[in-house]
């Protein structure tokens, strides 16, 4: 674990400088001009600052694993190329990443984020939403910045596009299923949720790599499958930290998940397993929306006694181990693939 963190903190460094770089702290009206072109009447920068790129680097320095660039520079590593040459595009997955937690906070009603308020919570909704929605084609300027030849550049945005769509479709399932629009969701059904939710983007960083590598196509599909295996044991993890981590490395709320009523693995298994009256009991502190202590006790007592937390935990090692299966039919150097084996290690043994 310890080597694990080193290792991902050496990529965070380049990460860093590369989206404040790309993302500035503070724009002006001749950052306006070279990347949006001469107004067609005035641009007034400071209204922006205020709406998009301070809200935006409030959560970013906050800190956040920056797991998900640091892959798609391993990957680019392991099949030979230096992580330089494509550091830039770090800034894609990293800006679509917290745009999406600014949003996912309005929506579920949450209150930190990184162990502070979250960013709805200091700005307001409207702010904390159109920041995230900005994250989510803003980083894209880095393609005309870098000036990525015609072909791969349309393969980039081809892929991009089928995340969004993939991501927006896994959190429209999320909230339906919190929000009791669909009953009797299973354990396969939330996989794929979280296959989309959290795997798209891992896979989309992953497949950036994969592209400006030139690799070809079957080992590609092996490398983006390890990807995004590896990010939904990464989700499940975080749905078992979301229950029973220490919230100051947590950095949310613990029972969170339980106070948005959210059909987590854990809970789809308790629902399943529990004894009718205790299983009816544990949907009711789900719809209550709660955030009594007592309550979410209750319910974390509950998924206990069902051995959803202890499955929970089988089913992520067990991600995490065919991920890594594929990863070695991907990349058979043990050599060229040990930052990532380590990476997974670290996202499926991590306390916060």
């Amino acid at each position: 674990m310890e080597e694990a963190v080193k290792i991902l903190a050496e990529y965070v460094e380049i990460i860093n400088e590369v989206l404040e770089k790309y993302i500035p702290r503070r724009i002006d009206e001749r950052w306006l001009n070279r990347v949006l072109g001469t107004p067609e009447y005035a641009y007034e920068a400071e209204s922006l600052n205020k709406g998009v790129f301070e809200p935006f680097w409030d959560l970013a320095d906050r800190g956040g694993k920056r797991w998900r660039p640091a892959l798609m520079l391993m990957i680019y590593e392991a099949l030979g190329g230096d992580p330089k040459e494509i550091a830039p595009l770090a800034v894609i997955p990293e800006a679509i990443h917290n745009g999406t937690l600014a949003v996912d906070d309005v929506e579920d009603g949450s209150e930190l984020r990184r162990g502070k308020p979250c960013i709805h919570r200091i700005y307001g909704e409207d702010i904390a939403i159109n920041m995230g929605n900005t994250m989510y084609y803003l980083p894209l300027i880095v393609l005309d910045e870098l000036k990525i030849p015609a072909e791969k550049r349309l393969m980039i945005l081809d892929e991009y596009l089928r995340m969004m769509i993939k991501l927006s479709f896994g959190q429209a399932m999320d909230i339906a299923w919190h929000r009791g629009l669909v009953e009797n969701v299973n354990e396969s059904q939330y996989l794929q949720m979280t296959f989309f939710k959290t795997g798209a983007l891992a896979g989309f960083a992953a497949k950036i790599a994969l592209i400006m590598a030139d690799t070809p196509e079957e080992k590609a599909r092996l490398i983006q499958r390890f990807a995004e295996l590896i990010a939904v044991a990464f989700q499940i993890q975080d749905d078992i930290l979301n229950l029973m981590g220490d919230e100051a490395k947590y950095g949310k709320e613990i029972g969170g998940d339980i106070t948005e009523g959210k059909r987590t693995l854990m809970i789809i298994h308790a629902l399943r397993n529990l004894p009718a009256d205790e299983a009816d009991r544990l949907r009711r502190i789900l719809d209550m929306g709660t955030s009594d202590k007592l309550l979410i006790k209750e319910a974390i007592e509950l998924m206990r006694k069902a051995g959803s937390i202890d499955y929970a935990r089988r089913i992520s090692e067990e991600l995490a181990v065919k991920a890594l299966e594929v990863l070695r039919r991907g990349l058979p150097e043990p050599r060229s693939r040990r930052k990532l084996e380590l990476l997974a290690e670290f996202l499926i043994k991590r306390e916060f």
